[in-house]
């Protein structure tokens, strides 16, 4: 069965980028997005939080019992984990840096639910050693969290607020034609 996750790794990778590239296409053409304010203190902590459990954890657990330990399933599940949260990275510099497009917010929402996904299965396939369970449902704590702080943090990242001069984003500059009363 862990054959078959380095398949689903790269169809669900090539799936995100089709999604991706189609959504940027659906965009165009359009104003350039002006990026995300800048987060407070919290965030920021939050932040520290991810990467030190979302990314060093797995490179230690991947370290310790992948390669010094020996367990192909921990290097086959922590490894395609560890690809494809670089891959997001790669995705959400790219659509925010050269494109500069609204895309990049949706670049979490593919990668977030796929990411509880990939390690769901690595509970389910992996019988490993102790380190790489404890990392595995420390993942899967911390990505649903996450989720729920990525979705409700939406609206703010894209701007959708009732201050459009303090974006150079057109579409918020008009008014809502769905409103009531409008």
């Amino acid at each position: 069965m862990l054959e078959r996750f380095a398949l689903l790794n790269l169809v669900f990778l090539a799936v995100a980028a089709a999604i991706l590239a189609w959504a940027q296409w659906r965009t165009r053409p359009g104003p350039r997005f002006p990026g995300p304010r800048p987060v407070g203190p919290l965030f920021k902590a939050w932040l520290v939080v991810i990467w030190l459990v979302g990314m060093v954890l797995p490179l230690a657990a991947l370290g310790i019992d992948g390669f010094a330990g020996g367990s192909a399933g921990t290097r086959t599940v922590l490894g395609w984990y560890l690809a494809t949260f670089v891959a997001q990275l790669a995705f959400e510099i790219f659509a925010w840096k050269r494109w500069r497009s609204p895309v990049w917010v949706i670049v979490p929402c593919l990668f977030l639910p796929w990411r509880l996904f990939q390690v769901a299965l690595g509970l389910m396939w992996l019988d490993g050693p102790a380190l790489t369970l404890w990392t595995l449902w420390a993942l899967l704590v911390l990505w649903v969290i996450n989720v729920g702080v990525h979705y409700s943090n939406i609206p703010n990242t894209l701007r959708w607020d009732a201050h459009p001069q303090d974006a150079d984003f057109a579409a918020l500059a008009h008014p809502n034609p769905f409103r009531k009363g409008a």
